[in-house]
């Protein structure tokens, strides 16, 4: 076909084939100029052929007609990036988030911001860019909705999501500062990150003590029946219960030696006389960042987010829209959970992902590994941002799960530079070859430079 004028045919209007000229890219967006049907946007999701999107609206304002007629062999060009242009704002697109590749040009890229009611998977390998992007993402969010968030961050990298670089639009960074973001953690300035033995339900509580009910039958009925905190009490804390069950008999002072064992008094992370992490994200907060990465013990970590996603979900028909971000997912909801408290979170979240998108709760996962996260959340994704990887068993594991991204897509996954990425779902106008653009807030975290070594060109 190469050196032809490049030109396609629709038998259903649905798909179309190139019949003639040269081979595309697959994600490339070809505007056909039909005889009877008028100017058909295509998408190529394959070099020779893929689908058809929509005729190409003629007057400001107008939808996407996505019923196409058949159309027989019509010149096809490579769509210009008005085209793209019409097509990301007749569907909705509006968060800004880089530039948008296709053909020989492309345009600014756009995710539509009514697509994040749908769970989001993001997946790279490490220096694919993917914490970068996520910022990124995560900024135009903040910006272009009004939706809440809470950021579980294993890696301090959004400790600094509050504050705009010095070159950032001045609107824009306005707007950044005057938004109620908290960021909770151990290091000042941040807000302590705390959490609410007391109000949590029974059975997380009891996944915290490492209490089976059938396995340790007789401590956990005796602890159902000894723990009994005054409705709104600020107390009863684990300290607390250590106390009152030491001044028992000798049943109720070998549950506080299980505690005791267990090291749970030593914790950090009680809340007592402070607000709790999802105290602060009932209250109104827009945005709260969990820093999880100060706590000694990383059953703290989990036991907190536990907390917090156990009060989301007991808040579920209040019908509060918000985004439950996880970076590095793959350590808070594994494919293989590990302990009592970590079982316990996996359960919430999976339930979350099956049953929370009716109640406005969405998640956002990010990780490098997508075999190492629970599938029964991954499977529940509607939206996939995908970085470079360079592993086979992992692109071909992102192919067959996200069935909506075209597969010769996922394929050029080892080929993307840093920065580069496919976008598909819910959250974009078609699937898209992305370059994420710079971010407006100061990253968190950064990888360590080896000392003396020259820069990479």
């Amino acid at each position: 076909m190469t050196g032809q004028p490049r030109s396609a045919v629709s038998a259903d209007g649905r798909t179309f084939e190139l019949v003639s000229g040269r081979a595309t890219a697959a994600g490339d967006v070809l505007v056909v100029a039909t005889a009877g049907a008028g100017s058909v946007l295509v998408q190529a999701t394959e070099p020779t052929g893929g689908v058809v999107l929509g005729l190409v609206p003629e007057q400001a304002g107008s939808r996407l007609v996505t019923e196409v007629e058949p159309f027989d062999e019509s010149p096809a060009l490579d769509a210009t990036e008005d085209d793209l242009a019409v097509l990301q704002r007749v569907t909705g697109a509006d968060l800004p988030i880089g530039a948008w590749a296709s053909g020989n040009g492309g345009a600014a890229a756009l995710l539509r911001s009514s697509g994040f009611n749908r769970h989001t998977f993001l997946c790279g390998q490490s220096g694919s860019g993917k914490t970068y992007a996520l910022g990124v993402v995560l900024e135009q969010i903040l910006l272009g909705t009004g939706l809440r968030m809470a950021i579980l961050d294993p890696n301090a990298d959004f400790v600094r999501l509050r504050e705009p670089l010095p070159g950032a639009d001045p609107a824009a960074a306005a707007a950044i500062a005057a938004a109620d973001i908290r960021v909770l953690g151990s290091v000042p300035p941040e807000e302590p990150l705390r959490m609410r033995f007391a109000t949590m339900p029974r059975q997380a509580q009891a996944a915290v003590l490492q209490l089976d009910p059938l396995a340790d039958r007789d401590e956990y009925n005796l602890f159902l029946h000894t723990f009994v905190p005054e409705p709104g009490s600020q107390s009863g804390d684990v300290d607390g219960l250590v106390t009152g069950l030491l001044r028992g008999g000798e049943d109720e002072r070998a549950l506080a030696q299980r505690i005791e064992n267990l090291g749970l008094p030593e914790w950090d992370v009680w809340a007592m006389e402070l607000p709790s992490a999802s105290e602060i994200v009932s209250s109104g907060a827009r945005v709260t960042v969990l820093d999880l990465a100060g706590f000694h013990d990383p059953r703290e970590s989990s036991a907190v987010c536990l907390d917090l996603v156990e009060s989301l979900w007991a808040e579920r028909h209040q019908r509060t829209p918000t985004l439950i971000v996880i970076d590095e997912a793959h350590n808070l909801c594994p494919a293989e959970p590990s302990g009592s408290i970590q079982e316990r979170l996996v359960e919430r979240l999976v339930q979350i992902a099956a049953e929370g998108r009716k109640y406005g709760l969405w998640l956002l996962l990010s990780t490098q590994r997508p075999s190492k996260v629970h599938p029964q959340v991954l499977s529940q994704c509607d939206n996939l941002m995908l970085m470079r990887m360079n592993s086979p068993a992992d692109v071909a594991e992102v192919a067959g799960i996200f069935g909506f991204a075209p597969p010769a897509m996922v394929a050029a996954a080892p080929y993307f530079r840093q920065g580069e990425a496919v976008m598909a779902g819910r959250f974009v106008p078609c699937p898209m070859r992305v370059r994420m653009g710079t971010r407006l807030t100061v990253e968190g975290g950064s990888d360590v430079a080896v000392p003396g070594a020259g820069a990479v060109s």
